[in-house]
Parts: structure tokens; C-alpha cells; sequence
């Protein structure tokens, strides 16, 4: 006979698994952990916001944070509700301001402290509040020890920078050091010339993030603004004046924003799926056009069923990453 469970007892059994099974302390020291519910309830604590655990790789000394999360199973939508908007908005600011990664850890189906299938998601990685099982495979681990190999830790432009500015005055010490007869030497001072350009170029090239997914990321952030509601963080996204936007030309930002309120008022639930895989960023001037096929569901609209539309997106995004227009064709 199946055991059951509470939904307080699931978390804390799953929590269990990760810090004892995956993240060993033989590997891995643990820095903090939230308080239980129990804990809470004589007196809540404020670091009970941060994910479930922080803790130190003994190999790296990278310190990440991991939030646990366990599911029985998937709803009827045949997807995973991982995360609520609020927390993923929330483990985003801890994630930039203590320049620490995140990482959630899915466990499902199963029982919580043994589940049958467990991924480990990179903060980054989590486009959506629900993922589908095909989504959660492409992280999927094995239930033991993670490598620390398997944690793909990056590294922030400002520790590139640091790290170009450490090699560049180590070329200068090494420099100063030798001997004035080497500076005689001209092959070695356009080789070292040469040198420093490219380690310069390599460094920054290696570190710096992608324009395409800074796109995905900024394009992610706005449909997840318009779906939650705040309308006045739109102006984040969409530029002061647009070229075009659906079916209208030439709309200023306070045209858009009334009319994006009027719509949701009337299409209170959506939800929207892009298929990553056809986004596509081309630069155009000083502008990315960007291009991206996606599902765009609106949630129990007609006798209580979804209406579903395949779509093609046009978007020009400009250099400071504002929307200089947006339109869409049905396919």
C-alpha cells in the first residue's frame, strides 16, 4: 500500500534527498538551509524566501543555491507546474545581487525521498512556470552524487573583466621583469603585442553573453510581464514610439499600454509556449529583427476551451533592448 503523504511532508522528505543524496557532504558544504514549516510557525524567518539550500562545491568553491521541488505526477495538461511567478521573480533578484547561481530540483513521480526522475534546472534555463516532460528530460540527472562538472557555473562579465585585468598586469610584471635586451627584440614585442590583443579578445568573446540570449531571456521577461499583470513594468520592454505593433502603425507607448490593459481585461488567462528552436536574430542597423514560431493559448474561453493559435513573430528590438515593433502571422 502507497504511503501518503501531506504536501509539507512531500517537500521536506524530497529536501531530505537532495541535500543527502546529490549534494553529499562529502562534496559539498552546506551554508544555509530555510526553516521548516514547523520552524515558521514559532517564528518566521526572513531568509526562508531564499531557495531551500545554499551550498559550497569543496572541489570549485563555487557557492550556488538549490530550491527542491517534488511532484507526484503531471497534471492534465500533461505538464509540471515547477515554480509560481513570484518565487522565479525572486530567486532572479538573489541570483543577481549575490552573483550566486540558481538551480531548481525537480524531482517526479515516484515517492519523494526515492522519486522515479529528477532534473536539475539552471535558474537561466526556466522560460516557463510549467515545463512538459520532453523540457525536464533534457536536464534529467542520475539519482546520486552530482559532479561538479555537471554544474555548469558562469561567470558574470564583471569577473571576466577582473580576470582580463589580472592577465593584463601579469604580462606587464613579467614584462618589466626581463631584461631591457629583450625589448631589442622586435618579433617579441609585436608577438607580445599580438598576445595581449588576443587574449584581451578571448576573454571578452568567452565571458560576454550571447545577443541571442540575451533576446530569449528579454523576450521572456515580457510575455511573463503581460501575463502576470504589470502592465507598468511594460515600459521596460517596448520603446517610446513604435513602428508597428500588430495590426497598427506609428503607436506611442501609452497607446499600447491602454490597449494591453482593454485585452487582458477581456483574455484574463493565457499562455504562451515559443518554440526556441525557430527563433532566429538577425542585426539590422543598430536593431536585432528577431523571428520566432509559438503557441499562443487563450484559457477557457469558448464553453470553458482553450482557443489555440500557431503563430509567427516579427519583433525589431533596438540596441537598449526596447520592442521597436511587434506583429504576428497565423500559420
Amino acid at each position: 500500500m502507497k504511503m501518503q503523504y501531506s504536501s509539507f511532508e512531500k517537500g521536506e522528505l524530497f529536501e531530505k534527498f537532495v541535500e543527502d543524496k546529490l549534494f553529499k557532504v562529502t562534496d559539498y558544504d552546506l551554508i544555509h538551509r530555510t526553516n521548516s514549516i514547523s520552524q515558521n510557525e514559532t517564528r518566521y524567518a526572513e531568509d526562508t524566501l531564499k531557495p531551500d539550500f545554499k551550498f559550497r562545491c569543496k572541489t570549485t568553491q563555487q557557492e550556488f543555491y538549490v530550491e527542491a521541488k517534488f511532484r507526484s505526477g503531471f497534471n492534465a495538461k500533461d505538464m509540471i507546474e515547477v515554480i509560481s511567478y513570484n518565487q522565479i521573480e525572486r530567486f532572479k533578484i538573489i541570483q543577481k545581487e549575490e552573483n550566486t547561481p540558481v538551480y531548481i530540483a525537480i524531482g517526479y513521480g515516484g515517492v519523494p525521498d526515492n522519486p522515479n526522475y529528477v532534473s536539475l534546472i539552471p535558474l537561466d534555463e526556466l522560460s516557463y512556470l510549467e515545463l512538459y516532460d520532453s523540457y525536464l528530460r533534457r536536464f534529467h540527472i542520475d539519482k546520486a552524487l552530482v559532479n561538479s562538472s555537471q554544474l555548469n557555473f558562469s561567470i558574470t562579465p564583471q569577473e571576466s573583466e577582473e580576470r582580463l585585468k589580472e592577465s593584463i598586469n601579469e604580462q606587464k610584471a613579467r614584462v618589466e621583469e626581463d631584461s631591457v635586451s629583450r625589448f631589442k627584440n622586435k618579433k617579441f614585442i609585436v608577438g607580445f603585442a599580438i598576445g595581449l590583443l588576443l587574449l584581451s579578445f578571448f576573454i571578452f568573446n568567452v565571458f560576454k553573453t550571447p545577443t541571442e540570449d540575451t533576446l530569449k531571456q528579454k523576450t521572456t521577461e515580457y510575455y511573463s510581464t503581460i501575463q502576470s499583470g504589470n502592465i507598468d513594468e511594460l515600459e521596460n520592454y517596448i520603446n517610446p514610439y513604435v513602428n508597428k505593433w500588430y495590426s497598427k502603425s506609428n503607436v506611442t507607448f501609452s497607446e499600447i499600454k491602454k490597449q494591453t490593459q482593454a485585452y487582458i481585461k477581456n483574455h484574463p488567462e493565457s499562455r504562451v509556449e515559443i518554440q526556441w528552436d525557430t527563433f532566429k536574430v538577425t542585426p539590422l542597423n543598430d536593431d536585432y529583427a528577431v523571428t520566432y514560431n509559438m503557441i499562443y493559448k487563450l484559457l477557457k474561453e469558448d464553453y470553458g476551451k482553450d482557443k489555440i493559435f500557431h503563430l509567427k513573430i516579427n519583433a525589431v528590438w533596438s540596441n537598449d533592448l526596447k520592442l521597436k515593433s511587434l506583429y504576428e502571422e497565423k500559420i
